[in-house]
């Protein structure tokens, strides 16, 4: 209890510093939050203009979002504001265009508690349309966007710690993303290849997107996609719900989560396998299908088509195959007669 009451007196001398401090700095609460933004010591904009043939993107940064978008200019520009504490290299080297954007080892400051804005901390990319790049953007702290990029693109491998990854509007030849922490939104893109997305901790969301082969793996969060058409599909959650509507597989298709749903919307696939330890899995189509059943749950129900058939359930004709496999939770088929 001593412990505890100190611990309470400590912290409220702490704020009682830290308010002299802002104070005795010129804050004032009408303008308070602009006394926590530090745009300032970044300076002005600083323009880097491509000189030699360029086919590869090589983008690592620390502390920038990186936004691609197009130029109707012949070279690629690059656009950012650089603080003391960064390092930048800028480089062209056998058609290879580098940025990067290191922070030097910064002595904790005990009351430095001003930050950046996201406009400040973000590097923009601007590429001729008729470039086609093979990209590599790593970013440690901040989102990686192509919204507006060029369309055609050769392949592109994002890597990302900290920060949401948003790329649509774009064809190309393979696409690889891994991230720690942080959300995927894919949308209106054409892959030859194959799409390999991977998150620790985010959601994936995928709209209009066709592959070759696809893979997803979330560890926690939820894998939602809609308008897919590919030739398999793996997708994987250990916590969080794993969704897929309106999509056209001519191979197999498998969704599996360890805790939450897997629904399933008028996809049509050649083989089904879906599976979740603690959740429901609903399985609708409108579309006739010539089905053969494979259901089992340990603990709930099994119904298809509004009628109840226990916890297994299994025919042994059928052209495509629906296996399900619930732990503890309900399976619910409705499918067109």
């Amino acid at each position: 209890m001593k412990f505890l009451s100190k611990l309470i007196v400590l912290i409220f001398i702490v704020g009682l510093v830290l308010t002299i401090i802002a104070f005795s700095s010129g804050v004032n609460l009408s303008n308070l939050g602009s006394y926590f933004v530090d745009d300032e010591a970044y300076g002005d904009p600083i323009e880097y203009v491509s000189t030699t043939t360029i086919d590869h993107l090589n983008v690592d940064v620390d502390t920038r979002n990186v936004i691609v978008s197009t130029t109707s200019g012949d070279s690629i520009i690059v656009t950012y504001r650089s603080h003391e504490d960064d390092i930048w290299t800028l480089s062209e080297s056998a058609g290879t265009l580098n940025i990067i954007q290191t922070t030097k080892p910064v002595v904790f400051h005990w009351f430095n508690f001003k930050f950046a804005s996201y406009e400040i901390l973000t590097i923009t990319i601007e590429i001729p349309e008729s470039l086609i790049l093979d990209y590599t953007i790593q970013s440690d702290t901040g989102d990686i966007i192509y919204n507006d990029g060029p369309e055609l693109i050769s392949a592109m491998d994002i890597q990302s710690h900290t920060g949401r990854v948003e790329l649509s509007e774009a064809s190309m030849d393979s696409l690889t993303i891994e991230m720690n922490t942080g959300t995927m939104n894919l949308s209106n893109l054409t892959i030859s290849g194959n799409l390999d997305g991977q998150t620790s901790t985010g959601n994936i969301y995928l709209d209009h997107v066709a592959a070759n082969l696809i893979d997803l793996d979330t560890n926690t969060g939820k894998v939602k996609g809609e308008y897919i058409a590919a030739l398999d599909l793996t997708a994987s959650s250990n916590t969080g719900r794993v969704e897929l509507n309106y999509s056209t597989l001519s191979g197999d298709l498998n969704l599996s989560t360890s805790t939450g749903a897997v629904k399933l919307k008028n996809t049509l696939a050649h083989s089904y396998d879906l599976s979740t330890h603690t959740g429901s899995v609903t399985f609708e189509s409108t579309t006739s299908m010539d089905l053969k059943y494979d259901l089992d749950t340990a603990t709930g129900n099994i119904t298809i088509n509004g009628s109840n058939q226990g916890s297994t359930h299994s025919t042994t004709t059928g052209t495509v195959l629906l296996k399900i496999r619930v732990g503890t939770g309900s399976i619910t088929v409705s499918v067109q007669d």
